[in-house]
């Protein structure tokens, strides 16, 4: 079986066949006991995540109501549901949902990176950011999942795409600016994104261009919260300004050919790769 939120809600069977889940509260009820899977989730739990905090009247008949269409929905893997003492529990083993296989591929490229195996880094970190396939939760109708779940993994999201463009800065097989200039139009408050765009400029010999990115960002920050740029920023624009030359040359340039803050203010409808 396969389980997915970072996009639509995906089930596919042992067979490949995906098995829709058409009704929302069955898609919120799902999405639920995969956030906690393995784990006994409370019918109080289940009950305040189906009707956002309000709940009908006989709602434990109508939880279980709900537990019976979705078993149906699942065909041969309804009895992953399982009814425990204190609620109920999925069942999935950790490579069949697609937030796990993210978050451990993200983990390991991460630590390839802190490493200097850019190259490494590099591959781990493109196929933790292919499992996404669109906004996570994407048709679940469920502020509070939405609230407690959405934004921190949209997060760890983003950390992955700071981390796999730092792979790419380091092994300069390509210019990555035009990337940066994407991701931070699309996220302007990550300041991350705004530090690598100005390295990337300055590195491709456009200080100008860099100068001018700080700008835009010091500006933002100023009119939209209030503050000023944090201590890479200020640091990279004051080397940049000295003329200093901080920007070591990108591995490419240094290794023969034998031989990779600050929460969004916004995020964007559709994902920047």
């Amino acid at each position: 079986m396969e389980f997915g939120i970072l996009g639509p809600l995906l089930v596919r069977d042992d067979a490949g066949r995906s098995r829709a889940v058409p009704a929302p509260k069955q898609r919120v009820l799902l999405a639920t006991l995969l956030l906690r899977r393995n784990q006994v989730c409370s019918p109080a739990l289940l009950a305040e995540r189906l009707w956002d905090g309000s709940p009908p009247r006989g709602e434990t008949a109508a939880l279980h109501n709900a537990v019976l269409r979705l078993r149906r929905c699942l065909v041969q893997a309804g009895d992953r549901i399982e009814t425990c003492a204190g609620g109920y529990r999925l069942v999935v083993a950790p490579d069949e949902f697609d937030v796990h296989r993210f978050t451990e591929l993200r983990a390991e490229g991460t630590a390839a990176l802190r490493d200097r195996g850019y190259e490494r880094a590099l591959v781990l970190l493109d196929a933790a950011l292919s499992v996404w396939r669109g906004e996570a939760l994407l048709d679940v109708p469920s502020e509070a999942l939405h609230r407690e779940e959405s934004g921190r993994l949209a997060d760890e999201r983003l950390c992955a795409l700071e981390a796999r463009v730092e792979a790419e800065l380091q092994l300069g097989r390509r210019s990555v600016v035009p990337e940066l200039q994407e991701l931070t139009a699309a996220h302007p408050g990550r300041e991350r994104f705004w530090a690598q765009l100005m390295t990337a400029l300055t590195r491709e010999d456009r200080p100008a261009e860099a100068l001018s990115a700080y700008g835009r960002v010091q500006r933002l920050l100023d009119e939209q919260l209030g503050v000023h740029p944090g201590p890479e920023l200020r640091e990279l624009h004051h080397r940049i300004l000295r003329a200093d030359r901080p920007f070591p040359a990108p591995l490419a340039a240094r290794v023969p050919a034998q031989r990779i803050p600050r929460a969004a203010l916004r995020q964007p409808r559709e994902l920047v790769r």
